[in-house]
């Protein structure tokens, strides 16, 4: 798995502003779909112990809810108060999933990529909250989806290289366990050696039996 490849793009460039027109939201909505189908892939695709597995199954709930938001802010005259409540949701799941992450073994948090994502989610908790704030009565105030697309990526964009990086150690810890495993030519040639050895006391104790002293 290289991080390069499984890290999602961003999706700057498909909501880098409000859609204006039929032409603008359609093309936008289906960049900003495609984005979030490689990256449910990329979680699919990823090699997994018990620990990983629930990081990616948390990052891909985490998705489906962006995905989500980020249809509704696309649509003209979207409703401020359901928006509200589905900010509010959203950040219920970005607690759980905090506090996921503090319940990781050590092997986690020795990474720099989970500081990084670790300071996103919190970063984009605290955004989701405010927008949750100004979208509810009485301001009913939409944020604005260029803002919204851009924190969302980089905690999911960290998430993702996260489990790449901590699949990647574990693949080098396995092996290189098996080459401290596997004999050298030294300790093969040595346990040959001894088995000479023995063969050759054995021949010597049964040439000897039955000769008489005199001889």
């Amino acid at each position: 798995m290289n991080s390069e490849s499984s890290t999602p793009p961003t999706s700057g460039d498909a909501s880098a502003a409000t859609p204006v027109a039929g032409t603008t939201a359609q093309s936008s909505a289906q960049s900003t779909a495609q984005s979030f189908g490689q990256y449910s892939h990329f979680l699919r695709s990823a090699l997994a112990d018990e620990e990983s597995l629930q990081v990616g199954e948390s990052l891909q709930a985490l998705a489906v809810q962006i995905e989500s938001l980020a249809g509704m802010l696309q649509q003209r005259g979207s409703d401020p108060s359901r928006l509200a409540t589905a900010l509010i949701d959203l950040v219920g799941d970005l607690r759980t999933h905090r506090a996921l992450l503090l319940a990781l073994g050590v092997d986690w948090h020795r990474f720099f990529e989970f500081d990084a994502h670790f300071a996103a989610l919190n970063h984009f908790r605290i955004l989701v909250t405010q927008w949750a704030l100004e979208a509810a009565p009485p301001n009913r105030t939409v944020p604005v989806l260029a803002d919204f697309d851009l924190a969302a990526w980089r905690v999911l964009g960290a998430g993702s290289l996260l489990l790449d990086v901590y699949e990647q150690s574990k693949k080098s810890a396995a092996a290189f366990d098996a080459v401290l495993q596997k004999p050298t030519f030294w300790a093969r040639w040595n346990a040959w050696w001894k088995r000479q050895r023995i063969k050759r006391q054995v021949v010597r104790k049964e040439g000897s039996r039955g000769r008489r002293r005199t001889d």
